[in-house]
């Protein structure tokens, strides 16, 4: 089987609360407790933010954070664990392209087992291309997207994703062990 899986918020571990990669570093560049506002997706809403402020952070501080995220508990051992029963890995990221080279290191000093990469934000339509059978996403809008191509979507557990409309191809995980064990009832489901 074909399993797309996004990268930021579902791989990597940006932790929670005060202890979130992106919090802590934008705390220590603006040398101020800066507090989440809203719980959405994007950081000027949900941080309160300028754009020109949030721009600066992100040019000087990316690199370094997508560099330094660790990855999720159990992430590589279940991602081997899949490769292992035979199933095709496509990671899609948003990330921009030019983040290839630091994305690639990063995948190989954490040992991520997989088959392609992707640096696409339209993941529907690259998805349905390449015939990906399910997708493990945190994202809410490539998720309505995906299940809007039936494409059955574990959606990994955020403060940003809660209000997504419900769907009989949506599966909720808080965990990759959650994740894990969706993953094997649906197979099982299609192999009986």
């Amino acid at each position: 089987m074909n399993i797309g899986i996004d990268i930021d918020g579902v791989i990597t571990h940006e932790k929670k609360g005060k202890e979130n990669i992106w919090l802590r570093s934008l705390n220590n560049y603006f040398e101020e407790n800066i507090k989440r506002k809203k719980d959405v997706y994007d950081f000027s809403k949900a941080y309160d933010l300028p754009l020109e402020d949030l721009s600066e952070f992100l040019n000087n501080k990316i690199h370094e954070i997508y560099s330094n995220v660790g990855i999720a508990p159990n992430a590589k051992n279940i991602i081997d664990k899949l490769k292992n029963e035979g199933h095709t890995i496509y990671l899609i990221t948003a990330r921009n392209e030019k983040f290839r080279p630091l994305t690639i290191k990063w995948l190989e000093q954490h040992k991520v087992n997989y088959d392609y990469l992707f640096h696409e934000h339209n993941k529907a339509e690259l998805a349905e291309e390449k015939n990906i059978k399910l997708f493990i996403e945190d994202n809410k809008s490539n998720s309505n997207d995906l299940l809007n191509k039936n494409i059955p979507v574990i959606l990994v557990n955020k403060y940003h994703n809660q209000d997504i409309q419900n769907s009989n191809l949506l599966y909720r995980a808080d965990n990759w062990n959650d994740i894990e064990e969706i993953i094997d009832e649906l197979i099982a489901r299609v192999s009986s």
